[in-house]
């Protein structure tokens, strides 16, 4: 009798569940990190981060803008004052929460060691005043800004780095996480550690062609990668073991690959191997618990250190992410090119008539995107953290105090459009984020690309809303009505 009893129980089991997730509230946000929009970078004891650096001594952006640029002062959103007319702003737009990245060396100046008390008073009081607007905080712990002095230890490249971050991630953890639902452990590792690093070693080195990335630095960042997800996995062991209340995930930049002649079996095979690094060598082991073959053997074939262990791949397993944060701009039309890193063409073409910063605006690649995780990385929970576009002075002219921004609106409003589809079809979307929702410091491309939705005048910091916010507030309005 009980074994026939317990299908009704498992059947108003399941319905509970159903009835759960479909009373879950859909996450409106918008998003930023700390380098690109606090400035303040030698205030209240705050420590010197590798940006301070790069910007400040190296001086990366002349080479792409012709100026020296930094974030030493950004748009002062480290500033109270400041920063409680932009959460008013956030509160008119609608959104239900801001992601944003916390600074390592505000709370760790020397990346380990002794606390920075002002740091976690100062984000204890932004998450407060979030809080008290009707926002959800959504925490990043690491968007690329690693403390300066452990970056003269090797940075991610040294083993090490797995314990610096779990001491940091655990402090944050300890002092927010019974007020914030949601932490994100690293913000687009692939860009970071297989685009951006090298690139900016080129520069300090003063290589004529600073975006040739060789095989051998390339296969070398993998072993920075392959520290950065053991650090991964065990900060989401941490987090549960310390029973947080909310939820721990991972943000990954994912570019889908589109051979450029789908005919040319060459293209094919490169858009195969551009597929493998900047996608299936993430969300491989953080869904599947390895990395896949045949990009491991063709980093093996450059980096013979790169030696992953059973060990490794069972803490992989056994700590999978809550939900994986998918950061979408466009995706890369990849071909052969024997010039190029491994053959391929990393960076992609843009054949639009009005090109986009990131790439081609082709929306049903999100799509098509969000539906390959689901099939084949078991529906995890998804969150979009970054969807957003630049298209320069032709879509961000300031005139007669506001900005028509019809390109970037049009690409927000399509792209919320497919992802709602997917949602529709089945795909366990739990949210959407705008990148971003101020113009701000863009990293190695100093201030001269704008993404926000709200424009930002750098000299007196005053802030005007686009064309594109208003539609962004219309949206999140409708569908909050649904």
């Amino acid at each position: 009798m009980k074994k026939f009893l317990l299908f009704p129980a498992i059947a108003i089991l399941c319905s509970s569940l159903i009835i759960l997730k479909a009373q879950t509230p859909f996450i409106w946000a918008g998003a930023s990190a700390s380098y690109q929009v606090e400035g303040a970078y030698q205030s209240d004891g705050k420590g010197v981060s590798n940006w301070d650096v790069y910007t400040n001594k190296y001086e990366v952006t002349k080479p792409l803008t012709g100026k020296v640029q930094t974030g030493n002062f950004s748009i002062n959103a480290y500033d109270r004052t400041q920063y409680l007319k932009d959460i008013a702003l956030m509160k008119e737009l609608g959104i239900t929460s801001y992601r944003f990245s916390i600074a390592w060396t505000r709370i760790l100046p020397e990346g380990t060691g002794k606390i920075n008390e002002k740091g976690i008073q100062h984000y204890n009081q932004f998450v407060h005043d979030l809080l008290s607007n009707g926002i959800e905080p959504m925490i990043t712990l690491f968007h690329w800004d690693l403390p300066q002095a452990l970056q003269e230890k090797g940075g991610w490249m040294n083993p090490a780095s797995v314990k610096w971050y779990e001491d940091y991630a655990n402090i944050i953890f300890r002092s927010f996480g019974k007020k914030v639902k949601t932490f994100i452990t690293f913000n687009e590792p692939q860009a970071d550690l297989f685009l951006l690093t090298p690139i900016i070693d080129n520069i300090i080195q003063k290589k004529q062609i600073p975006f040739i990335i060789s095989n051998e630095q390339w296969s070398e960042r993998a072993t920075a990668a392959h520290h950065l997800l053991l650090a991964n996995a065990t900060v989401i062991r941490d987090f549960h073991k310390m029973n947080m209340p909310g939820k721990i995930g991972t943000t990954l930049n994912l570019s889908p690959a589109i051979a450029q002649d789908p005919n040319n079996p060459e293209d094919v095979k490169a858009a195969t191997i551009v597929d493998g690094l900047f996608l299936r060598w993430f969300l491989d082991p953080l869904f599947k618990g390895k990395y896949p073959a045949d990009i491991l053997t063709l980093f093996q074939q450059y980096n013979k250190d790169l030696k992953p262990t059973a060990e490794d791949y069972a803490l992989f397993a056994a700590n999978k992410p809550d939900f994986v944060g998918v950061n979408f701009y466009a995706p890369q039309y990849v071909t052969q090119d024997k010039y190029q890193t491994f053959g391929v063409s990393v960076f992609g073409k843009n054949p639009d008539a009005v090109p986009m910063f990131n790439g081609p605006v082709r929306p049903e690649y999100l799509y098509k995107l969000l539906m390959r995780i689901k099939n084949d990385y078991g529906n995890p929970v998804m969150i979009i953290t970054e969807n957003g576009a630049g298209f320069g002075v032709q879509d961000d002219t300031l005139v007669n105090h506001s900005v028509n921004d019809v390109l970037r609106t049009d690409y927000i409003r399509r792209h919320i459009d497919t992802a709602m589809q997917a949602r529709k079809d089945g795909a366990n979307l739990q949210g959407y984020t705008v990148w971003s929702i101020f113009d701000n410091f863009e990293w190695i491309f100093g201030y001269d690309r704008r993404f926000g939705i709200v424009y930002v005048n750098y000299d007196t910091q005053e802030r005007i809303p686009k064309q594109s916010f208003y539609e962004y507030k219309k949206i999140i309005a409708a569908y909050k009505k649904k």
